[in-house]
């Protein structure tokens, strides 16, 4: 784990947020259906995406687990362009799940691992017939099939929103219309978009491991300077985006640049807006 999260540290992590938040998180639930891997980021920088994640999983009645096997997402092996490393982290994932024998496997807000595992990982190894999709992705399903009713309107009042295109999410990943239809609901007259957007959309400057890497600092920066001219362009004054590694690039370059804005992550949006799970 690139931040330390050792098995104790997980457990830790997770015991706490469950009584921070007053949630239940299963673990190594045999018999779900779905498994869901949060990446480091979110366990140690965004815990309360955890619990925002797991609220709205219960909410739409998803039989879930976390597992401590597979419990973190972020693939360094597909960062160093090492595919014997790749492998190796991926397959910890899916023998994880196939432990649980669960049919589905649910990346939270990292788009790298996303790409790894759905994308990467049949070209190569054998991969278990699983179904793999992400986060975002998943809450468009809960909108369409009414698992989850959203306050219509929720974000109206808090000025203009708009969306960041991640990379490996929405640009390759192709989760470009679920945020938008949800955000429809949530900030219908406040929701406006960045120019480019959708496929098109600049990269925030961050992604790849990049934000790590000190010597790409400058490039890092000029490239997020892209970033704030589209936003401040259409008046925005939240920034909503459905990875945590964008996030931190996000959070990073505010403070760099002394830039006053908000930032939200797409589940948190809709979890705090939810009505009751269930048709409408």
């Amino acid at each position: 784990s690139p931040l330390g999260v050792t098995d104790d540290v997980f457990e830790d992590r997770i015991d706490w947020i469950c009584d921070d938040w007053e949630i239940d998180v299963p673990l190594d639930k045999e018999g779900a259906e779905t498994l869901v891997i949060f990446s480091s980021i979110e366990i140690m920088k965004f815990p309360d995406n955890i619990a925002h994640i797991a609220t709205i999983l219960d909410a739409a009645g998803e039989n879930w687990t976390l597992s401590t096997k597979a419990r973190e997402v972020v693939n360094f092996g597909f960062y160093e362009g090492s595919a014997e490393h790749t492998r190796q982290l991926l397959s910890r994932v899916f023998e994880g799940a196939a432990e649980l024998g669960v049919s589905k496997i649910v990346v939270t807000e990292c788009g790298h691992a996303y790409d790894a595992l759905r994308w990467t990982a049949p070209n190569l190894m054998d991969v278990p017939d699983i179904e793999i999709t992400h986060i975002a992705g998943l809450l468009g399903e809960y909108l369409d099939e009414g698992r989850i009713r959203l306050k219509e309107g929720a974000y109206d009042g808090d000025g203009k929103i708009t969306f960041h295109d991640a990379c490996k999410i929405q640009r390759r990943g192709g989760h470009i219309d679920e945020p938008r239809k949800l955000l429809k609901v949530l900030a219908p007259d406040s929701f406006t978009e960045m120019t480019p957007n959708r496929e098109a959309a600049i990269c925030c400057g961050g992604g790849g491991g990049v934000i790590a890497i000190k010597d790409a600092d400058p490039i890092r920066y000029k490239a997020f300077e892209l970033k704030i001219e589209q936003a401040e362009a259409v008046g925005a004054e939240t920034v909503v985006m459905a990875c945590s590694n964008c996030r931190l690039q996000f959070l990073d370059g505010a403070e760099h640049f002394d830039w006053e804005m908000k930032f939200r992550g797409l589940s948190e949006l809709v979890a705090e807006a939810m009505e009751t799970g269930g048709e409408t």
